[in-house]
């Protein structure tokens, strides 16, 4: 699927899509999506043929950023999509859509503290059990960059 198309394609389909300038980020698409459209998204990627490229988070101001990125088999397509944590910490896996998920979200959960309800196995990745709440990369609020001078308003 080319750029393009996937982002008409995104709109119809009631996300917020739009066009990145790929030189520059890295990504052919950004989608902005609440936690409720997480999953929808997923879902819909995976019909039209995409994986996934990873799972993260960014620890920005106001909120977390948690990240997804996506990739496409016949056309060079990656979609960025990212939704601001929830005030309860968690979002829904989308490790069943995705198998490639579920160690991203277990790194993701390890890192910076989010929790994927609904996931089989949310069980430490990369920390041991005893540092299982240590979440290395979160920041304090006085280092944390405002999302809208990263360009994500």
């Amino acid at each position: 699927m080319k750029a393009s198309d996937a982002v008409a394609k995104l709109t119809e389909a009631g996300f917020s899509a739009e066009s990145s300038a790929v030189h520059e980020t890295g990504v052919h698409v950004l989608v902005t999506l609440s936690a409720e459209q997480v999953r929808p998204f997923a879902e819909w990627l995976k019909g039209a043929g995409f994986f996934i490229d990873f799972v993260t988070a960014v620890d920005v101001s106001p909120a977390l950023q948690v990240i997804y990125q996506f990739a496409h088999y016949d056309a060079p397509c990656r979609i960025n999509g990212r939704t601001p944590l929830p005030a309860s910490g968690t979002l829904e896996t989308i490790s069943d859509i995705f198998q490639g998920a579920d160690w991203h979200e277990r790194e993701t959960r390890d890192f910076f503290g989010v929790v994927f309800s609904g996931h089989p196995n949310l069980t430490p990745l990369i920390l041991c059990d005893e540092d299982k709440d240590l979440k290395p990369l979160l920041k304090t609020e006085a280092k944390r960059k405002a999302a809208d001078s990263l360009g994500w308003g």
